[in-house]
C-alpha cells in the first residue's frame, strides 16, 4: 500500500467550502451569524416591520386631511424643545418622514442600541464564562482574529437588518404617502439607517469593551445606563445645570441635527460617533487578546450576603447567578429614573405656563393626563417597561443556560427532582427581579426628593417595573419548560410587541381591544398612586402560572 504525499493545507482551511464557512462550519464568523439568526430575524421584524407599519398607517390616521397635517405642524411648534426628552427634534413634521423622526426616532434609537448592547456584551464574555471559547482558543486561530470575526458577524447582521429597514421606509412611504413630500427617498432612508447603526454600535462597542474587563453583566449594565442616561441628559439636562454639559457628550446630542428622513443632514457630527465605535471596539479586542480567556476584574461592591453564593440549594444558586444581572440592570434603571424624577417638577411648571402645550401633549398621549410632575413622570416610567422586560429576558437566558450547558444533568443526578429544580430556581430568579425593582424604586424616590416632589408615591409606583419583569419571566419559564433554547428570544419578542402596542395603539387611535393586549394598559397610573389592580393581578398570575406550567412541562420531557 502506498500513500501519496502532497501539500498540507493551511490550518483551519482544508476541506471546508465557502458555503460551509458561511453557515457556521469551520468559521467563527459563520458560526456567530448562525447562532444569532433568531436575534437577527427578531430585529428585522421589529425595526423594519415597525417603520413599514408607520409608513402605511400614518397617512390615513394622522395625515388624513390637510387640516390634520397643519395641526401636527402647529403642535410641534408649540411643543418646541419641551418635548425633546420624549421625542426627537421637530423638523419638517408636516411629512411622514419628519413625523417618524420626531415622534418615533428615540424609540428606534433605543431598540437598535439595546440590541447591540446585549449582543456585543455577550459575544465573547458569555462563551468565555461557559468554557466553550477555550476549545476555539486552542486552535491555530489567534484571539484577535476570533474577536474580529465575531464583531464582523454582528456588523454584517446589523447591516442586513438596517438595509431591510431602509427599504421598508422607502417602499411604504412611496406607496402610501398622500403628497410627494411624504415619500422618503432611498438616499434619505440609507442615510438615516447608517446614522442609526453607528449610534447603536457606539453603545454596543462600549458594552463590548467593558465586558472584556468586568464581565457581561457589568458591561451591559453600564452601557445600558449610558444609553438611557444619555437620552435623559440630552432631552432635559438643560433644565438642571449640573447635567447640561454631560448631555453634550453623548451620541444623542451629536446626531440630534442629522435628520435625513426630514430632509436635514449633518454628517460632521456623525464623525465623533464613528470615532467612539473604533476606539471602544479596538480597546475590547486588545483587552481580549492580552488577557487570559474569561479573566475579568470585579467592580468593587459592598459585601453580598452568603445566600448570593448559591450554596443553599437551587433557589439560592439561581438568585446568586442572576444577582449580578439584577444589580447591573437595577443600577442603570435607577440612575435613569433618578434623572427623570429630579426634573419632572421643572417640566410640569413649564407645561403649566402654556395651555397649548398641555393640549398638544394630550393629543400625542391621549391616555395620559400631563397635568402634574407625577403624571409626567408616569409617562416616562411607562416607557421603561420595555427595558424591565428585556432585563427579565437576560435573566431567563441565564436560567435556560443551565440546561443548554449540561449543568442541569449534573444537578439532577442528586436527590433533586426536575419540577422542584424548576420551581426553586424560578423563585430565585423572581428574587433577583425584586432586587432590580427595589433599586429602580430607590432611584426614582431619590430623584423625586431632589426635584421637590413627594417621594413615596412615585417610588412605590416604580415597583410596577418589577411586575412587568416578573410577568415576562413567567412567559420565559412557561416556554422554557417545553424548549429552553428559545425561551429568552420569545420573552424579548413578547416584551417588545407589547411595548409597541402600548405606544402606538393610543396615538394612532387603533381599536381599544388592540391596546388592551398590552399588560401596561391594565396597570393604571401607579406613579401617581392610581393602580390598576386588574393589571397587578394579571402580572402575578402570569408569573406564577408560567412558573408552574414550566415546572410541569420540564418534568414530562427529557433534558436537552
Amino acid at each position: 500500500m502506498a500513500a501519496r504525499a502532497g501539500a498540507v493545507p493551511p490550518p483551519g482551511t482544508g476541506g471546508i467550502s465557502l458555503r460551509s464557512r458561511l453557515i457556521g462550519l469551520g468559521s467563527v464568523y459563520g458560526k456567530t451569524l448562525r447562532d444569532s439568526r433568531r436575534a437577527l430575524l427578531f430585529a428585522a421584524l421589529l425595526l423594519a416591520g415597525l417603520i413599514f407599519y408607520l409608513g402605511t398607517a400614518l397617512p390615513s390616521v394622522i395625515y388624513s386631511t390637510q387640516a390634520a397635517r397643519d395641526e401636527i405642524v402647529r403642535m410641534a411648534a408649540d411643543l418646541a424643545a419641551t418635548a425633546q426628552g420624549t421625542s426627537g427634534k421637530a423638523v419638517n413634521v408636516g411629512t411622514i418622514g419628519g413625523y417618524i423622526s420626531w415622534k418615533y426616532g428615540p424609540v428606534f434609537f433605543v431598540i437598535a442600541s439595546l440590541w447591540s448592547v446585549l449582543a456585543l456584551s455577550g459575544t465573547l464574555a458569555t462563551e468565555a464564562r461557559d468554557g466553550s471559547l477555550e476549545f476555539v482558543a486552542a486552535s491555530p486561530l489567534t484571539k484577535r482574529r476570533m474577536a474580529l470575526e465575531k464583531l464582523a458577524a454582528h456588523v454584517t447582521g446589523m447591516i442586513a437588518v438596517l438595509a431591510l429597514m431602509a427599504a421598508a421606509a422607502w417602499l411604504a412611504t412611496a406607496a402610501f404617502g398622500r403628497i410627494p413630500a411624504d415619500a422618503i427617498p432611498p438616499q434619505a432612508a440609507l442615510a438615516y439607517v447608517v446614522c442609526l447603526g453607528l449610534s447603536a454600535l457606539a453603545f454596543g462597542a462600549l458594552a463590548f469593551a467593558l465586558a472584556q474587563l468586568f464581565g457581561r453583566s457589568a458591561g451591559a449594565g453600564i452601557a445600558g445606563a449610558a444609553l438611557l442616561g444619555g437620552w435623559a441628559l440630552n432631552g432635559y439636562g438643560a433644565l438642571w445645570l449640573p447635567f447640561a454639559a454631560l448631555g453634550d457628550l453623548t451620541p444623542w446630542a451629536w446626531t440630534a441635527d442629522h435628520i435625513p428622513l426630514a430632509g436635514q443632514y449633518n454628517w460632521f457630527w456623525v464623525a465623533p460617533v464613528v470615532a467612539v465605535v473604533v476606539v471602544f471596539l479596538t480597546l475590547g479586542i486588545e483587552v481580549f487578546a492580552r488577557r487570559d480567556v474569561g479573566a475579568t476584574t470585579a467592580i468593587w461592591m459592598p459585601r453580598l450576603p452568603s445566600i448570593s453564593l448559591g450554596l443553599r440549594g437551587p433557589a439560592s444558586r439561581a438568585f446568586g447567578e442572576r444577582l449580578p444581572f439584577a444589580l447591573a440592570w437595577g443600577f442603570g434603571i435607577g440612575v435613569f429614573g433618578l434623572a427623570l424624577a429630579s426634573i419632572s417638577a421643572l417640566l410640569a411648571d413649564q407645561f403649566a405656563e402654556s395651555r397649548d402645550v398641555q393640549d398638544a401633549l394630550a393629543g400625542i398621549f391621549p391616555d395620559t393626563d400631563i397635568g402634574s410632575a407625577a403624571s409626567f413622570l408616569q409617562l416616562l416610567i411607562q416607557l421603561m417597561y420595555v427595558v424591565a422586560g428585556l432585563a427579565a429576558a437576560t435573566m431567563i437566558a441565564g436560567w435556560a443556560s443551565d440546561e443548554r450547558s449540561g449543568r442541569l444533568e449534573m444537578l439532577l443526578t442528586g436527590p433533586l427532582g426536575r419540577a422542584r429544580w424548576a420551581l426553586l430556581s424560578g423563585l430565585g430568579t423572581f428574587a433577583a427581579i425584586a432586587v432590580m425593582a427595589v433599586m429602580a424604586c430607590a432611584g426614582v424616590g431619590i430623584g423625586a426628593l431632589l426635584g421637590g416632589m413627594e417621594p413615596w408615591t412615585p417610588a412605590a409606583g416604580t415597583l410596577s417595573l418589577g411586575l412587568v419583569a416578573a410577568a415576562a419571566a413567567g412567559v420565559g419559564f412557561a416556554v422554557g419548560g417545553f424548549r429552553s433554547s428559545v425561551a429568552a428570544e420569545v420573552v424579548a419578542l413578547v416584551v417588545v410587541v407589547e411595548f409597541l402596542i402600548d405606544l402606538i395603539a393610543p396615538a394612532l387611535r387603533l381599536p381599544d381591544w388592540i391596546h388592551q393586549l398590552a399588560i401596561a394598559a391594565h396597570l393604571g397610573q401607579p406613579v401617581t398612586g392610581s393602580w390598576g389592580w386588574a393589571g397587578v393581578a394579571a402580572c402575578l398570575a402570569i408569573a406564577a402560572g408560567g412558573l408552574l406550567l414550566g415546572a410541569w412541562a420540564i418534568r414530562r420531557r427529557d433534558v436537552d
